[in-house]
Protein backbone atom coordinates (compact mmCIF):
# COMPACT_ATOMS: atom_id res chain seq x y z
CA UNK A 1 0.00 0.00 0.00
CA UNK A 2 1.20 3.26 -0.49
CA UNK A 3 3.12 5.17 1.85
CA UNK A 4 0.81 8.64 1.30
CA UNK A 5 -2.19 6.07 2.48
CA UNK A 6 -2.89 7.70 5.70
CA UNK A 7 -4.44 5.83 8.80
CA UNK A 8 -8.10 6.95 8.08
CA UNK A 9 -8.07 5.96 5.30
CA UNK A 10 -7.14 2.58 5.90
CA UNK A 11 -9.25 2.16 8.36
CA UNK A 12 -12.34 3.62 6.54
CA UNK A 13 -11.29 0.87 3.62
CA UNK A 14 -11.51 -1.75 6.67
CA UNK A 15 -14.85 -0.67 7.36
CA UNK A 16 -16.26 -0.60 3.82
CA UNK A 17 -14.77 -4.18 2.95
CA UNK A 18 -16.04 -5.60 6.56
CA UNK A 19 -19.43 -4.13 5.73
CA UNK A 20 -19.41 -6.16 2.25
CA UNK A 21 -18.23 -9.52 3.69
CA UNK A 22 -21.37 -8.90 6.28
CA UNK A 23 -23.74 -8.19 3.36
CA UNK A 24 -22.33 -10.80 1.09
CA UNK A 25 -22.79 -13.04 4.06
CA UNK A 26 -19.42 -14.75 3.70
CA UNK A 27 -19.50 -15.32 7.70
CA UNK A 28 -18.55 -13.53 10.97
CA UNK A 29 -14.86 -15.05 10.43
CA UNK A 30 -13.86 -13.44 7.00
CA UNK A 31 -15.52 -10.11 8.92
CA UNK A 32 -13.52 -10.01 11.94
CA UNK A 33 -10.47 -11.11 9.65
CA UNK A 34 -10.68 -8.10 7.54
CA UNK A 35 -11.22 -5.37 10.13
CA UNK A 36 -8.04 -7.04 11.81
CA UNK A 37 -5.83 -6.79 8.73
CA UNK A 38 -7.20 -3.17 8.39
CA UNK A 39 -6.40 -2.15 12.29
CA UNK A 40 -2.59 -3.60 11.56
CA UNK A 41 -2.65 -1.78 8.49
CA UNK A 42 -3.25 1.52 9.78
CA UNK A 43 -1.11 0.56 12.65
CA UNK A 44 1.92 0.24 10.77
CA UNK A 45 1.25 2.70 8.49
CA UNK A 46 0.95 5.67 10.98
CA UNK A 47 3.44 5.91 13.05
CA UNK A 48 6.19 6.52 10.05
CA UNK A 49 3.48 9.78 8.93
CA UNK A 50 3.41 10.58 12.81
CA UNK A 51 7.41 10.42 12.46
CA UNK A 52 7.42 12.32 9.43
CA UNK A 53 5.27 15.14 10.59
CA UNK A 54 7.32 15.49 13.97
CA UNK A 55 10.40 16.21 11.98
CA UNK A 56 9.21 18.74 9.91
CA UNK A 57 7.47 20.58 12.80
CA UNK A 58 11.20 20.40 14.61
CA UNK A 59 12.93 21.57 11.33
CA UNK A 60 10.01 24.33 11.28
CA UNK A 61 11.24 25.50 14.81
CA UNK A 62 15.06 25.62 14.31
CA UNK A 63 14.28 27.32 10.98
CA UNK A 64 15.76 24.24 8.67
CA UNK A 65 14.97 23.21 5.19
CA UNK A 66 14.41 19.39 4.60
CA UNK A 67 15.23 18.54 1.23
CA UNK A 68 12.44 17.02 -0.62
CA UNK A 69 14.35 13.53 -2.69
CA UNK A 70 15.26 14.24 -6.09
CA UNK A 71 16.54 18.19 -5.12
CA UNK A 72 19.87 19.65 -5.22
CA UNK A 73 20.71 22.38 -2.66
CA UNK A 74 23.26 24.95 -4.10
CA UNK A 75 25.96 24.46 -2.69
CA UNK A 76 27.69 26.86 -0.12
CA UNK A 77 30.39 29.70 -1.66
CA UNK A 78 32.35 31.75 0.47
CA UNK A 79 31.22 35.25 0.77
CA UNK A 80 33.86 38.42 0.52
CA UNK A 81 34.54 38.62 4.28
CA UNK A 82 35.71 34.77 4.07
CA UNK A 83 38.26 34.92 1.74
CA UNK A 84 41.68 36.60 1.84
CA UNK A 85 41.77 40.00 -0.22
CA UNK A 86 44.82 40.15 -2.67
CA UNK A 87 47.60 42.84 -1.42
CA UNK A 88 46.77 46.09 -3.87
CA UNK A 89 48.69 47.16 -6.69
CA UNK A 90 50.27 49.56 -5.20
CA UNK A 91 49.94 51.37 -1.61
CA UNK A 92 51.11 55.21 -2.26
CA UNK A 93 52.91 56.67 -0.18
CA UNK A 94 51.62 59.86 1.48
CA UNK A 95 52.13 62.39 4.24
CA UNK A 96 50.63 62.61 7.60
CA UNK A 97 50.71 65.04 9.67
CA UNK A 98 49.24 66.25 13.51
CA UNK A 99 45.58 64.89 13.19
CA UNK A 100 43.08 67.93 14.34
CA UNK A 101 39.68 66.84 15.33
CA UNK A 102 37.72 69.02 12.04
CA UNK A 103 39.63 65.93 9.58
CA UNK A 104 37.30 63.22 11.28
CA UNK A 105 33.79 65.90 11.26
CA UNK A 106 32.61 64.50 7.75
CA UNK A 107 32.31 60.41 7.41
CA UNK A 108 33.89 61.22 3.60
CA UNK A 109 35.79 58.15 2.02
CA UNK A 110 40.16 59.28 3.12
CA UNK A 111 42.11 60.47 0.68
CA UNK A 112 39.09 61.99 -1.47
CA UNK A 113 40.90 64.72 -2.63
CA UNK A 114 43.74 62.08 -4.55
CA UNK A 115 43.14 61.36 -7.86
CA UNK A 116 42.81 57.80 -6.63
CA UNK A 117 41.16 55.07 -9.26
CA UNK A 118 38.44 53.39 -7.70
CA UNK A 119 40.02 50.36 -8.54
CA UNK A 120 42.88 51.31 -6.39
CA UNK A 121 40.49 52.77 -3.55
CA UNK A 122 38.47 49.35 -3.24
CA UNK A 123 41.78 47.23 -2.89
CA UNK A 124 43.02 49.81 -0.61
CA UNK A 125 39.97 49.67 1.61
CA UNK A 126 39.67 46.09 1.49
CA UNK A 127 43.25 45.89 2.70
CA UNK A 128 42.20 48.04 5.56
CA UNK A 129 39.15 46.14 6.75
CA UNK A 130 41.42 42.70 7.14
CA UNK A 131 43.82 44.74 8.96
CA UNK A 132 40.93 46.78 10.90
CA UNK A 133 39.67 43.05 12.24
CA UNK A 134 43.11 41.78 13.35
CA UNK A 135 43.35 44.83 15.53
CA UNK A 136 40.09 45.04 17.09
CA UNK A 137 40.76 41.15 17.89
CA UNK A 138 43.81 41.11 19.12
CA UNK A 139 43.68 39.89 22.54
CA UNK A 140 44.54 41.96 25.59
CA UNK A 141 45.63 44.66 23.90
CA UNK A 142 45.63 47.32 26.73
CA UNK A 143 47.65 45.07 29.36
CA UNK A 144 49.85 44.06 26.42
CA UNK A 145 50.92 48.05 25.92
CA UNK A 146 50.68 49.04 29.31
CA UNK A 147 53.42 46.52 29.77
CA UNK A 148 55.41 48.09 26.84
CA UNK A 149 57.93 50.85 28.43
CA UNK A 150 58.07 52.09 24.73
CA UNK A 151 54.61 52.43 23.35
CA UNK A 152 52.41 52.90 26.89
CA UNK A 153 53.48 56.68 27.00
CA UNK A 154 52.48 57.41 23.35
CA UNK A 155 49.20 55.74 24.71
CA UNK A 156 49.37 57.98 27.69
CA UNK A 157 50.23 60.98 25.63
CA UNK A 158 46.90 60.64 23.07
CA UNK A 159 44.73 59.66 26.35
CA UNK A 160 45.89 63.37 27.52
CA UNK A 161 45.18 65.22 24.53
CA UNK A 162 42.35 64.06 23.60
CA UNK A 163 40.83 64.68 27.09
CA UNK A 164 42.45 68.51 27.30
CA UNK A 165 40.44 68.79 23.55
CA UNK A 166 37.59 67.53 24.53
CA UNK A 167 37.56 69.99 27.83
CA UNK A 168 38.44 72.92 25.37
CA UNK A 169 35.46 72.09 23.41
CA UNK A 170 33.05 72.40 26.26
CA UNK A 171 32.80 69.17 27.91
CA UNK A 172 32.45 68.36 31.61
CA UNK A 173 34.02 64.84 33.01
CA UNK A 174 32.47 63.47 35.74
CA UNK A 175 35.21 62.56 37.92
CA UNK A 176 34.06 59.59 39.49
CA UNK A 177 33.17 58.00 36.19
CA UNK A 178 36.42 59.57 34.42
CA UNK A 179 38.21 55.93 34.42
CA UNK A 180 35.72 54.23 32.34
CA UNK A 181 36.04 56.99 29.90
CA UNK A 182 40.13 56.97 30.04
CA UNK A 183 40.21 53.40 29.53
CA UNK A 184 38.10 53.65 26.02
CA UNK A 185 40.14 55.74 25.14
CA UNK A 186 43.60 54.67 25.96
CA UNK A 187 42.21 50.96 24.33
CA UNK A 188 41.49 52.90 20.59
CA UNK A 189 44.94 55.03 21.26
CA UNK A 190 46.72 51.45 21.82
CA UNK A 191 45.16 50.33 18.57
CA UNK A 192 46.55 53.36 16.96
CA UNK A 193 50.28 52.15 18.38
CA UNK A 194 49.48 49.09 16.93
CA UNK A 195 48.74 50.22 13.80
CA UNK A 196 51.96 52.47 14.11
CA UNK A 197 54.22 49.55 14.76
CA UNK A 198 52.41 47.64 11.65
CA UNK A 199 53.45 50.00 9.45
CA UNK A 200 56.61 50.36 10.94
CA UNK A 201 57.02 46.87 10.43
CA UNK A 202 56.54 46.86 6.86
CA UNK A 203 58.06 49.68 6.05
CA UNK A 204 60.93 50.53 8.89
CA UNK A 205 61.66 53.49 10.34
CA UNK A 206 59.58 56.26 9.70
CA UNK A 207 60.66 58.95 7.30
CA UNK A 208 59.64 62.64 8.49
CA UNK A 209 59.96 66.09 6.51
CA UNK A 210 58.01 69.38 6.87
CA UNK A 211 54.89 68.01 5.82
CA UNK A 212 54.48 65.09 8.45
CA UNK A 213 55.43 61.23 8.59
CA UNK A 214 55.76 59.32 5.50
CA UNK A 215 52.91 56.82 5.61
CA UNK A 216 50.90 54.15 3.29
CA UNK A 217 47.57 55.61 1.68
CA UNK A 218 45.88 52.62 3.39
CA UNK A 219 46.84 53.48 6.49
CA UNK A 220 44.26 56.06 6.28
CA UNK A 221 41.62 54.07 5.32
CA UNK A 222 42.87 51.66 8.46
CA UNK A 223 42.23 54.58 10.27
CA UNK A 224 38.83 55.23 9.57
CA UNK A 225 37.76 51.70 9.49
CA UNK A 226 39.02 51.01 12.81
CA UNK A 227 37.22 54.51 14.66
CA UNK A 228 33.96 53.16 12.89
CA UNK A 229 33.96 49.67 14.22
CA UNK A 230 35.15 50.43 17.77
CA UNK A 231 32.30 53.82 18.23
CA UNK A 232 29.37 51.34 19.00
CA UNK A 233 31.51 49.42 21.97
CA UNK A 234 32.58 52.61 23.10
CA UNK A 235 30.26 55.30 22.64
CA UNK A 236 28.67 54.21 26.07
CA UNK A 237 31.56 54.78 27.67
CA UNK A 238 32.63 58.06 26.67
CA UNK A 239 28.74 59.19 27.31
CA UNK A 240 29.08 57.84 30.76
CA UNK A 241 31.87 59.77 31.61
CA UNK A 242 30.73 63.12 30.49
CA UNK A 243 28.21 65.82 32.87
CA UNK A 244 28.20 68.21 29.98
CA UNK A 245 28.03 67.97 26.05
CA UNK A 246 27.75 70.73 23.95
CA UNK A 247 24.89 70.61 21.23
CA UNK A 248 27.47 71.17 18.36
CA UNK A 249 29.98 68.60 19.43
CA UNK A 250 29.88 65.28 18.74
CA UNK A 251 31.38 62.62 21.37
CA UNK A 252 32.15 60.30 18.44
CA UNK A 253 34.77 62.31 17.34
CA UNK A 254 37.45 61.86 20.32
CA UNK A 255 37.85 57.89 19.01
CA UNK A 256 39.65 58.87 15.81
CA UNK A 257 41.48 62.04 17.17
CA UNK A 258 42.39 59.49 19.71
CA UNK A 259 43.59 56.81 17.32
CA UNK A 260 45.38 58.82 14.94
CA UNK A 261 47.02 60.94 17.52
CA UNK A 262 48.14 57.41 19.29
CA UNK A 263 49.44 56.75 15.29
CA UNK A 264 51.17 59.53 14.95
CA UNK A 265 53.32 59.86 18.03
CA UNK A 266 54.19 56.08 17.87
CA UNK A 267 55.94 56.73 14.54
CA UNK A 268 58.22 59.36 16.25
CA UNK A 269 59.93 56.29 17.67
CA UNK A 270 61.51 53.11 16.76
CA UNK A 271 60.74 50.51 14.99
CA UNK A 272 59.48 47.97 17.19
CA UNK A 273 62.41 44.99 18.12
CA UNK A 274 60.61 42.46 15.98
CA UNK A 275 61.32 44.25 12.95
CA UNK A 276 65.26 44.12 14.05
CA UNK A 277 64.57 40.69 14.77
Amino acid sequence: MSRLVNRPVILAIALLLALLTFVLRLGLPVTILVLLIGVVAAAVAGPRKAGLFKIARKAALFRVRIRQRGQREPRWQPTVQHRELPVPVEDPVIAFGEPVLELFASRTPPLAHLQLSAGLRSQLDGLALGRTKRIIDAPDLLPHAAADAESWPDVEAAVQRTLELARARGLEILPDRQARLNQALALIAAQGVLLAEWRQLEDGKTEWDDTGAHIRASDTFSIQRIAEAMERRLLPDLFGGLARIPGDFEVRLLLPYALATAFYLRLKGNPPKAFAA
